[in-house]
């Protein structure tokens, strides 16, 4: 307790006996243990003791409901000691001390009744700005409302607390309680409807203290399992002009009524729990919206990136980035380590310095730009985007940078076959076209000077590059047809035998270099185009003669599969086909190291078009590098058998 309160108590007994009077605190070592051992002797909490210290005499008395104590200083004598003018310590004197001590001490009780109040005001103060400075900065609405109700029934020392969130019509969508068990908020059977004292709260919005609810004329009463209540205090919960719920307290504890303490305090809880629930909302709304933009631009086909700056990092991703960058983004990601994560960036092969990506220089320059780039990602693939990047400009200043990715790799990889694909057709129509056009004229300038067979080989070269241009032409045809979905079939039994023995003499007249081995199953009969089937055959045919040595046989066989197929197999004695080619000799225009090395004819296109062929009979296409070398290729169809 502060020193000063204990003045008028030590003014009064001065007064009173004409001594000096201390507190026990301020006095000797010895003294303080004379006068304590004297106090804790005599028998009377509130008495008076004498006590001596090298020949001198001293009172002694508690204060404070004993938690402290005074000495007074003599000079006192004793009944026997020689006469003097110092007081006696005789019963007068100390009876004189106690009705000293009793005038003082009532007062010194108000003034420590009166601080005692303040010291706990100011303690329930502390608490109240401690907590607010809790529920102000969690945004989690829920948990906020549960503090607010938690924290105002310990503070107006209430039994029930609880907390009505209303709408904007006014009306109680919910009610958090607190003391309340779990069993007696299930007894009740619906919230508020907000009539009686509570729709009076409601319309008024000020603050209304009551002695016994059940007697007010405006009471409404409880509903059925609604535990018994006396004392209430409602106080409206504000921000900004606009009620956003109210806040009940009752049964107040060891008291009959809340107090004018209890008002003023749960009032300033009020305030601060309008501000908490007003950021809550603001938070909710926000991330709510924040969901909403995320969800709009998950479903954009083209990645976009946010980045902010102070510090610079992403702030928003969607869905698309991640599938572009080949990895998960999950913002707030400080800006260097999405880059240090991120694939390579390049112009023309060459990386880019992080300054120069466009996202980069809008967030820090407030650059627009529109740029090809290429991303070499982590797992070695490789991607052409075309990136938009702007400023985001509040106020003149920038605030963050947006930044969309459009993956242009398919289109890079149509423009590159395209540029392929003139090019090869230049290169492959060039030599017919050479032959064709050289024995034309050889013949019809010198036609008559040449025997008859020269003008013979001439006329077999023009048919022969003649029926090469029209298998381009052909091919060309179909490869259109096929991605116009304009391709029909008509399935009929085909004896394979007769099939692929046609097939071979058609090669064998043209390419006589080759022995042919043929090895089908007696009477096996396929189900099939045989226009179709007979033009994957002979591309496999052709294929086998492109790499094989000449003199090596071609090997060509049929023979019943499982699950009622039949499996034909064309295969070579040539180099085979590498390794890194295989995932690839079925896709157009692809043509394998050998081709290109040896210079072979050919617009990639024969094993693209057998593929597309097989299956639409409903059959499979598969290459095989068999041990001793080679290379075999084969497909199935169905067959026809005795069940069918």
């Amino acid at each position: 307790m502060p020193r000063l309160t204990v003045q008028p108590l030590l003014a009064a007994l001065e007064t009173a006996l004409g001594v000096p009077a201390r507190t026990l605190a301020s006095a000797g070592a010895e003294i303080r243990r004379a006068a304590l051992y004297a106090l804790g002797a005599q028998q009377e909490a509130d008495g008076v003791a004498a006590f001596a210290v090298e020949g001198r005499r001293y009172l002694a008395t508690r204060y404070g409901r004993g938690h402290g104590a005074i000495v007074l200083f003599g000079p006192f004598r004793h009944p026997e000691d020689p006469p003097c003018d110092a007081p006696l310590l005789d019963a007068p004197a100390v009876a004189r001390a106690r009705r000293a001590l009793a005038q003082a001490a009532e007062g010194l009780s108000q003034v420590m009744t009166a601080e005692r109040k303040r010291l706990e005001l100011a303690a329930q103060v502390e608490l109240i700005d401690s907590a607010a400075i809790a529920i102000t900065g969690e945004l989690e609405l829920s948990t906020v409302l549960h503090r607010i109700v938690d924290l105002a029934r310990d503070v107006a020392g209430a039994r029930y607390a609880a907390l009505g969130v209303i709408n904007e019509r006014g009306e109680i969508v919910s009610l958090i309680a607190s003391g309340m068990s779990e069993e007696e908020q299930a007894r009740v059977p619906h919230i508020p409807h907000g009539r009686g004292i509570l729709g009076r709260l409601l319309r008024e919005g000020k603050t209304i203290r009551l002695r016994d609810l059940r007697t007010n004329p405006d009471a409404y009463g409880f509903p059925e399992g609604h535990p018994e209540m006396r004392s209430f205090l409602g106080v409206p919960i504000t921000s900004r002009g606009r009620v956003l719920g109210n806040l009940y307290l009752t049964e107040k504890r060891f008291a009959r009524d809340f107090t004018d303490e209890d008002v003023r305090l749960v009032e300033l809880l009020a305030r601060y729990a309008g501000v908490a629930i007003e950021n809550a909302g603001l938070y909710q709304r926000a991330e709510a919206q924040q969901a909403r933009l995320q969800a709009i631009i998950d479903q954009l086909p083209e990645a976009v990136l946010l980045v902010e700056p102070n510090p610079e990092r992403v702030t928003l991703a969607n869905t698309q980035a991640a599938h572009l960058l080949g990895w998960e983004i999950r913002p707030p990601l400080s800006l260097e380590e999405f880059l240090a994560a991120n694939p390579r960036f390049q112009v023309d092969d060459t990386p880019m310095n992080p300054d120069d990506i466009p996202v980069v220089r809008a967030l820090r320059y407030g650059e627009t730009s529109r740029r090809e780039i290429r991303m070499v990602r982590s797992d070695g693939r490789v991607i052409t985007a075309l990136v938009n990047a702007a400023p985001v400009r509040d106020a003149g200043k920038i605030t963050a940078a947006i930044a969309v990715f459009q993956d242009i790799s398919a289109i890079k990889d149509a423009e590159q076959l395209k540029d392929d694909f003139l090019s090869l057709i230049s290169h492959e129509l060039r030599t017919p076209m050479t032959t064709i056009q050289g024995g034309a004229l050889l013949l019809l300038q010198n036609g008559a000077d040449l025997d008859e067979q020269t003008r013979h080989e001439i006329l077999t070269d023009i048919a022969n590059e003649s029926r090469r241009l029209a298998g381009l032409v052909e091919n060309m045809v179909q490869l259109a047809n096929i991605r116009a979905g304009r391709f029909g079939m008509d399935s009929e039994p085909v004896h394979l035998r007769t099939l692929l023995q046609r097939a071979i003499d058609a090669m064998q007249e043209q390419e006589p270099k080759h022995p042919f081995v043929l090895d089908v199953e007696r009477d096996l009969l396929a189900l099939g185009d045989p226009g179709r089937l007979d033009q994957v055959v002979r591309n496999l045919l052709q294929n086998a003669i492109k790499y094989a040595p000449a003199g090596t046989p071609i090997e060509v066989s049929a023979a019943r599969g499982e699950n009622g197929t039949v499996i034909v197999s064309v295969r070579d004695h040539g180099p085979g086909i590498d390794e890194e080619d295989l995932p690839f000799v079925f896709e157009r225009f692809q043509r394998g190291k050998q081709a290109v090395l040896r210079n072979t004819a050919g617009m990639g296109l024969g094993l693209y078009l057998s593929k597309h062929l097989i299956e639409a009979h409903g059959g499979q296409i598969w290459i095989e590098r068999p041990p001793d070398g080679g290379t075999s290729i084969h497909f199935s169809v169905p067959a026809i058998t005795d069940d069918l």
